[in-house]
């Protein structure tokens, strides 16, 4: 009797595993036809392993018919089905929070982004810059018009992407970086160090994400002419690093520290990785995950759905 039992209990468990960790991931994804062509194979193995395993074990020599198949499935499922059924509904009911998660960060993005968008100190502090060039030089007042236009645009075409191109974050965050050294002249130092211009082309990342780091760096510490604030940019082909010594303004700037919070929380559900934050007493340094457009497609598969 005790071989049995062990052996139902190891076959229910092989059978349970594949059902859920195999089948099922295939059935939230866009392949779901074919977890639909593997079901009938999956039922038809599980017949033909359950009559041959107790015919071995109870001694009987086993003939498979189509007819003895079927019935071997059904008595088959009758011993797992009940564990499958609750496996399968854990991990469904999981499949589905983790998308709800993604949409309601993904909302609050845009939703930030919108207000970046229409921040009226964004717009009037360059627009205040814009009327100085407009009077001093209005040809340095064409490209400043030109650099901002091409910021807001981004801003708008990515505003529901998941992820973009390295290389078009780069692009945006030119725009903005130009954008502050009309505002703040030297006071702030920005250096980038980047990968090859392969690398950049397929590396990916959250839209908005450098503008976000830059913007907290500024906002949170004070620059000036005589001493600038060093900002570096770093970018491998793995991560992107955002560093600079900590200076804080002598007025502290009142943040809810949600901007942050929100990127996190993003990087972990599309990315399944943690950014890096290292506040020390002097520097403060993040490091963002950046991820490649193959890697991108594994990790979409099990979470959409049609």
């Amino acid at each position: 009797m005790l071989p049995e039992v062990g052996a139902t209990v190891l076959f229910d468990t092989v059978a349970v595993a594949l059902l859920v960790g195999g089948l099922l991931p295939l059935f939230l994804s866009r392949r779901r036809w074919l977890g639909l062509a593997l079901l009938p194979v999956f039922l038809v193995l599980s017949g033909a392993g359950y009559l041959l395993l107790y015919g071995h074990l109870l001694g009987h020599s086993t003939a498979l018919s189509g007819t003895r198949l079927v019935l071997g499935a059904v008595a088959h499922a009758k011993s797992y089905g009940l564990l499958a059924v609750l496996l399968t509904g854990k991990r469904y009911f999981e499949a589905q929070r983790h998308v709800l998660l993604l949409q309601k960060a993904q909302t609050e993005s845009a939703l930030r982004n919108l207000k970046a968008q229409l921040d009226p100190h964004f717009l009037f502090n360059n627009l205040n810059v814009l009327r100085g060039l407009i009077q001093e030089d209005p040809a340095a007042a064409n490209e400043f018009v030109t650099r901002l236009a091409a910021l807001y645009r981004f801003l708008i075409r990515h505003q529901h992407e998941d992820v973009v191109p390295l290389a078009e974050e780069l692009q945006f965050a030119d725009e903005y970086v130009f954008l502050l050294r009309h505002r703040f002249g030297t006071a702030y130092d920005f250096r980038q160090t980047l990968p090859p211009a392969a690398d950049v082309a397929e590396l990916l990342l959250v839209p908005g994400t450098i503008q976000l780091l830059l913007e907290n760096a500024i906002k949170h510490n004070a620059g000036n002419e005589e001493a600038p604030l060093l900002i570096r940019l770093e970018a491998t082909a793995t991560a992107l690093t955002v560093h600079h010594a900590r200076r804080p303004k002598r007025t502290p700037v009142e943040s809810a520290g949600t901007g942050l919070a929100n990127l996190r929380e993003r990087y972990r559900l599309l990315f399944q990785q943690e950014i890096r934050v290292e506040a020390l007493a002097d520097s403060f340094t993040v490091t963002i995950p950046l991820l490649r457009h193959a890697r991108r497609a594994a990790l979409a598969q099990p979470l959409v759905s049609e």
